[in-house]
């Protein structure tokens, strides 16, 4: 063999070997070879020795280290418990219900959220609920008070219960023995005392309002928590005694200018303003309170909701006489509907039932800002009037208790039979009305005009 033969020889060799190793690099599998872990927890850095002084401690005999995955895992955090749902505003409404009447107050305010009440609103609420004078209706718990475009408003009706009708007597009264009179000395107790009675006068009804509302379509939260404007600074919501003069145009706690509580008037005057005022609530409180004072005949409550500069005395005196000639009452299911809702306009139907037909009258609300109370400062009831019209048959006589003065303002109508000088059943009642209202002023004035038959003189 040649020098160069050689060298191509060993180069082929070479190239050969070159070839293998390359090929083995790439296609070749790795042998695994048991090793110790160093990263495993008898090797952890830091731990070296401590099997041994472990052994050591036990007679040479090294313990046994626990598995990795035997290790106890951290404890999960509680989850939130979700919140329970309702498919419909009954069921809703009902779980609120029996909160009252469990008198869990927590669980009331975690159905009905944070945010739906005010804290104006939370204090009172909490001594309602609270207290143990006072229940569900066992007959008639709920009910469907307002519909608006965005939800609905439910009243949970309150009924006095029974242990608070007859309160026991203070220790510092005296007790009359049985068979024998009262020796109390009137003369003897201060000026604001009054004889001890047999029976406490009986607590008023209450009512909850719960505004509820879907966002959804499937199902229903709370969206407010309301309580009904308080009239206990007029006079424990009575009317004002007879010859009491009403606040002058302009004063503080005047009919028509709902003030905020502590304003105007002193609590307890017959003036004072609501303590609950309706600056603090929203239209449909408002609305629903002048609904129920129009029903009682109270004019004073009723004229505290209008604005004296839109709405007369004559027009709300109208409302009242034409209801009570109808018989007229404000429906029980859903007797408010809103058919506007702005933030200073609102209009409201005042829907009403009598014996025989029902009917409606329509009030136009408004405030100037956000923190203003709501003012009645329109008053319509043209379809009451003309029920009460229909209502009279072919034969009666269209009734209208109200026309407008040519020269400004509204008069009220009282009718007379023919040839007959008394007034009829219908105009004793208008009259038994205004005479109310002229009661509660003594500076109030009557201007009369009148026409008179074929039998009678100018």
């Amino acid at each position: 063999m040649t020098k160069t033969q050689g060298i191509v020889f060993f180069g082929i060799i070479l190239l050969g070997l070159g070839v293998s190793l390359v090929t083995l690099n790439r296609c070749g599998k790795p042998v695994e070879v048991a090793t110790a872990d160093p990263a495993s927890p008898e090797s952890k850095p830091g731990e070296k020795g401590e099997g041994k002084g472990d052994a050591a401690k036990d007679g040479g005999k090294a313990m046994p280290q626990p598995d990795a995955e035997s290790k106890p895992a951290a404890p999960e955090a509680t989850p939130k418990p979700t919140p329970a749902t309702f498919s419909s505003p009954e069921a809703l409404v009902g779980a609120l219900v029996e909160k009252v009447r469990a008198r869990d107050v927590a669980g009331f305010l975690e159905i009905a959220g944070d945010e739906a009440v005010s804290p104006v609103v939370k204090p009172r609420l909490e001594e309602w609920l609270k207290d143990p004078a006072y229940a569900p209706d066992p007959e008639r718990p709920i009910s469907e008070l307002a519909k608006s475009a965005d939800s609905v408003r439910w009243a949970i009706h309150l009924k006095p219960a029974a242990a608070a009708n007859a309160p026991a007597p203070s220790p510092g009264s005296t007790a009359a023995s049985e068979g024998s009179a009262s020796t109390t000395n009137p003369a003897s107790q201060p000026p604001s005392a009054t004889p001890a009675t047999t029976a406490a006068a009986k607590p008023a009804e209450r009512e909850i309002f719960a505004d509820v509302a879907s966002p959804d379509e499937k199902s229903w939260e709370v969206k407010r928590i309301s309580l009904p404007l308080d009239f206990t600074g007029t006079a424990g919501g009575a009317t004002t005694p007879s010859g009491a003069p009403m606040p002058a145009p302009g004063t503080p706690g005047k009919p028509g200018n709902v003030t905020a509580p502590g304003a105007g008037a002193a609590a307890g005057s017959p003036n004072a303003p609501p303590a609950l005022g309706a600056g603090q609530s929203d239209a449909i409180t408002v609305a629903h309170a002048f609904s129920q004072a129009i029903m009682d005949k109270n004019f004073e409550l009723a004229r505290q909701l209008t604005d004296r500069e839109t709405v007369t005395d004559e027009r709300v005196a109208a409302l009242m006489i034409a209801l009570e000639e109808g018989g007229f009452r404000l429906r029980e299911d859903k007797p408010l509907v809103v058919t506007l809702s702005r933030d200073d306009l609102t209009w409201v139907l005042s829907r009403i039932d009598s014996a025989t037909t029902s009917s409606e009258f329509a009030l136009e609300m408004a405030r100037v800002g956000k923190e203003d109370p709501w003012l009645i400062n329109g008053l319509t009831f043209s379809k009451l009037l003309a029920a009460l019209a229909e209502s009279a048959g072919a034969g009666g006589v269209a009734y209208a208790p109200i026309v407008t003065d040519p020269q400004g303002g509204d008069s009220l109508v009282l009718y007379f039979d023919f040839d007959d000088t008394g007034v009829t059943s219908r105009s004793d009642r208008q009259l038994r009305i205004v005479a109310q209202i002229l009661a509660r002023d003594a500076s109030r004035k009557i201007h009369i005009n009148g026409h008179a038959d074929a039998l009678g003189t100018d």
